[in-house]
């Protein structure tokens, strides 16, 4: 019933999550359509102004004209040469025209003038209010975002809450159980459990990055796995070798789970005869590009001819499936026990490769 009710209330944490992301990309577009709008208005009204400002600087040149014209039709002096007379009077009729030509220049120039000024007023409004526009839409997708980050929390809390539950179950179920093969079917299972509760508590925990540090991870896993299974030092000894290389999620739980089942196996199987022996586990970067992980221990071996299919148990075909996951290639070795080693692509030494070859060969010799 719990189990029904936890996938209810994830199912209905997902409807919503998808309904707020389609919000916030509604929200974004029409973001980006006012920013569009807001710039094409800011252009025209810095043209308007331009013009604004060419037409004053042409008013001014008419007045300027114009007032010179005024003081040398003062300034002429009649001359008595009775011929001068009649070319006086007609350069007087001259200046008179142009004195009213520029006066209806100068009328026009200040009809244009007011004329840009509510041109101006109305585009500092329309600019004003896009802006209101574009901060009320921010405003919305700040809202969206935190809704999305709050409810990404409460499904990642109720996850997780109820990974704990079923590792809680599978803990009271091995200790009701008398049978031996019961308990180490239920221990096995229970260190799968909380190998996906791990990653998705390092997610959870990771301030939002999407990346698990596999030298913290693959500890805390390694020493679940010895709390089960009672393993107590120095009669038997787990000892973890790994290098803080970041992976996604969906590479780090394969991973996990691929060490969960070998050093489990170790445990179970190696040290069958003399009850005592170490386990190793190695992970870490190669110079080529590429991860690998080993598990290793000084037991008694396993067979030289292994095959994953079904005829081993189901942590080996675990183990197989995961390898196929990640595109890697496993290896097993049986000098001084067993070792098995894992070999895979490096998405970290990918991403800075594709990167490199983005970046302009200028700016590389740079």
């Amino acid at each position: 019933m719990a189990d029904g009710q936890t996938s209810f209330q994830l199912a209905v944490c997902e409807q919503e999550r998808e309904q707020l992301l389609t919000a916030l990309e509604s929200a974004e577009v029409e973001i980006e359509r006012l920013a569009e709008e807001n710039d094409r208005l800011q252009m025209e009204r810095s043209r308007w102004l331009a013009e604004n400002h060419h037409l004053r600087h042409l008013l001014a040149q008419s007045h300027a004209r114009l007032l010179e014209a005024q003081v040398a039709a003062r300034n002429a002096v009649p001359r008595l040469v009775s011929g001068l007379e009649g070319d006086l009077t007609v350069v007087s009729e001259e200046l008179q025209i142009s004195l009213e030509e520029l006066q209806v220049t100068a009328e026009e120039l200040e009809e244009t003038n007011a004329a840009l000024l509510q041109t101006n007023e109305r585009l500092e409004s329309q600019v004003a209010e896009r802006t209101e526009h574009l901060e009320r839409a921010l405003a919305e997708r700040d809202e969206l975002l935190r809704c999305k980050d709050a409810l990404l929390y409460q499904i990642g809390h109720r996850v997780r809450d109820s990974l704990q539950v079923v590792l809680s179950l599978i803990r009271i179920q091995i200790g009701r159980s008398e049978d031996p093969k019961v308990r180490q079917a239920l221990q096995a299972t229970g260190a799968r459990v909380h190998a996906v509760a791990r990653v998705h508590d390092r997610l959870f925990t990771g301030g939002g990055s999407e990346r698990v540090t596999m030298d913290r991870y693959l500890r805390d896993i390694c020493s679940s796995i010895t709390d089960a299974l009672g393993v107590e030092a120095p009669r038997q000894t787990l000892e973890v070798e790994a290098e803080p290389v970041e992976l996604p999620a969906d590479q780090a739980f394969p991973v996990g789970l691929i060490v969960t089942e070998l050093v489990g196996n170790a445990f179970r199987h190696a040290f069958a005869r003399s009850g005592s022996g170490t386990v190793w586990v190695q992970f870490g970067a190669l110079p080529d590009g590429m991860l690998k992980l080993v598990v290793a221990d000084d037991g008694r071996g396993i067979p030289p001819r292994i095959e994953f299919s079904g005829t081993v148990g189901l942590g080996m075909q675990v183990v197989a499936l995961m390898v196929q996951r990640l595109g890697a290639s496993l290896s097993v070795g049986h000098a001084h026990g067993s070792c098995f080693t894992l070999t895979l692509p490096d998405p970290g030494a990918q991403e800075a490769a594709d990167e490199q070859a983005r970046v302009p060969p200028r700016s590389r010799s740079g």
